[in-house]
């Protein structure tokens, strides 16, 4: 599924149980991914790798789905659903929300790191946490005929090239695009 700031999200959260279980919650939690990205430097004496990682949180929406109280269900909006046990069989609880109006940064994948959404569903029985998360794609229209798009971009970079104790001279290179902004399939 792929959304934009201002969409609205909805599924359901189906629950099959082959038996009764005592379940004391199940949650929806939907937000962004964290990104990280590695950087390795081989100096003159010492080699390092720098771990980075970031994140702004554009998405944070939690929501209670069923929650035991006093040996009874509550779903969402207070309707008394069932006992602390539930049955065998297939429960669905359906939910929505909205992601924010503000413009939202487009999902991304890449070697370095990446951008995320996800909706995670936690039930936590008696024992351990049972969890699933499914991702979900933002893409925002960028309009790339705005003048900052179009300007030419440029950029150098100058190195000492050397192994070891010797150095064998400057390097210098220079990369340069005619606009800032491409859309998929343009050179």
């Amino acid at each position: 599924p792929v959304f934009s700031s201002g969409d609205v999200v909805s599924g359901r959260v189906l629950l099959d149980l082959f038996g009764e279980v005592r379940v004391s919650s199940l949650k929806l939690h939907a937000e962004f991914a964290k990104v990280h990205w590695t950087e390795r430097s081989a100096g003159s004496s010492t080699a390092y790798t720098q771990n980075y990682s970031d994140e702004v949180e554009y998405l944070n929406r939690r929501e209670v789905l069923l929650q035991a109280v006093k040996d009874q269900w509550v779903k969402s909006g207070d309707e008394i659903t069932a006992r602390s046990r539930s049955s065998a069989g297939r429960h669905e609880f359906p939910f929505s929300f909205q992601l924010p109006e503000e413009t939202l940064v487009t999902s991304f994948e890449g070697k370095h790191g990446s951008i995320r959404y996800w909706v995670k569903v936690k039930l936590h029985p008696r024992a351990t946490v049972k969890k699933i998360k499914k991702d979900f794609t933002v893409i925002e229209p960028i309009d790339i005929n705005t003048p900052a798009l179009l300007a030419p971009q440029a950029g150098t970079k100058d190195k000492l090239a050397r192994a070891w104790y010797r150095n064998f001279g400057q390097v210098s290179v220079t990369a340069k695009i005619d606009r800032k902004g491409y859309t998929p399939g343009e050179s």
